[in-house]
């Protein structure tokens, strides 16, 4: 649609010349620490369940040891009888399955484990044994980050809690996705471990604010350049046309990175956009205001 310049300044349109800048995805989000008692039974069970399989295994080696002694004594005509090797070969059968049976056991805790915590930080306490003893001495905690229904989280992002009753915050470390979203905020969630401080403990509700790392660059829309039409969100590129006229032209626009009253572009390019009165491009350009009459004939 195609405006005159007497058409833009009777609807008292502003159109600004919007350029790229570098911005940082920040938003808040809501977290909550975690008590380590049910990590520690998780870990407990897990370390029992492997404590077995261990015993497990040293007692099949030892039967099949016994086993193939006996069956070679036979074998050579010794002093054994068939009744000995059949008993030793039952003796290893057993004891391998008491290995099956440990070795299911130990999938069982861990798959318990994985449940409560997520894969992430499951998968790093299995292998991280000064991970494991800083959360179980306190000395580190076990926070869920419940982010707004549809964010994500920022590749490099860096998360700050505030301690409740301070202007403290502290720093915590992203572990990876939790073991499930939130059922109340329906939101996604992620694992973090931050440093034990005064005022943090189990239970706490903490706000979060997340940020990425890295500036990313585009172009910021003021929310008034912004209209919704057939549900999108959309704003009005002006072009030059003839004369001092402006051509409109609509452009979706993404509200995924809301910042500043705004919402960024990544990828945008320098561009011209209407800032004020979007909302009446969405209709027929006024019409023309008709001038006085000058002169003319009474007679």
């Amino acid at each position: 649609m195609q405006w005159s310049s007497a058409q833009m300044a009777s609807a008292d349109l502003r159109i600004e010349h919007l350029t790229p800048a570098s911005y940082r995805t920040q938003f808040t989000a809501s977290a909550t620490v975690q008590s380590p008692a049910s990590l520690l039974r998780s870990l407990s069970a897990l370390d029992a369940a492997r404590s077995r399989l261990k015993v497990a295994q040293s007692g099949l080696q030892l039967a099949a040891m016994q086993a193939q002694r006996d069956q070679g004594l036979f074998e050579a005509g010794q002093n054994v009888a068939l009744a000995e090797v059949q008993q030793a070969q039952a003796a290893a059968e057993q004891a391998r399955a008491e290995v099956d049976s440990a070795h299911a056991a130990v999938d069982v805790a861990q798959a318990q484990l994985t449940a409560q915590l997520g894969t992430a930080l499951a998968s790093q306490l299995s292998r991280q044994t000064a991970l494991r003893q800083t959360i179980l001495n306190g000395s580190e905690l076990i926070v869920d980050l419940t982010l707004p229904p549809g964010r994500a989280l920022p590749q490099t992002a860096q998360v700050e809690l505030h301690i409740p009753g301070s202007q403290r915050t502290v720093h915590a470390r992203v572990i990876g996705p939790a073991a499930a979203a939130s059922s109340q905020l329906q939101g996604w969630r992620e694992v973090l471990i931050a440093p034990a401080a005064p005022g943090l403990m189990p239970g706490l509700e903490l706000v979060a604010e997340v940020q990425s790392a890295r500036a990313q660059s585009g172009v910021r829309l003021p929310s008034s350049s912004v209209v919704w039409t057939d549900a999108e969100a959309v704003v009005f590129v002006a072009t030059s046309a003839e004369g001092k006229a402006r051509h409109f032209i609509a452009r979706k626009v993404s509200t995924a990175w809301p910042l500043h009253g705004g919402y960024v572009q990544p990828g945008w390019g320098a561009v011209d956009v209407v800032t004020r009165g979007a909302g009446l491009v969405l209709t027929p350009p006024p019409k023309p205001q008709a001038l006085p009459a000058v002169g003319g004939d009474d007679d």
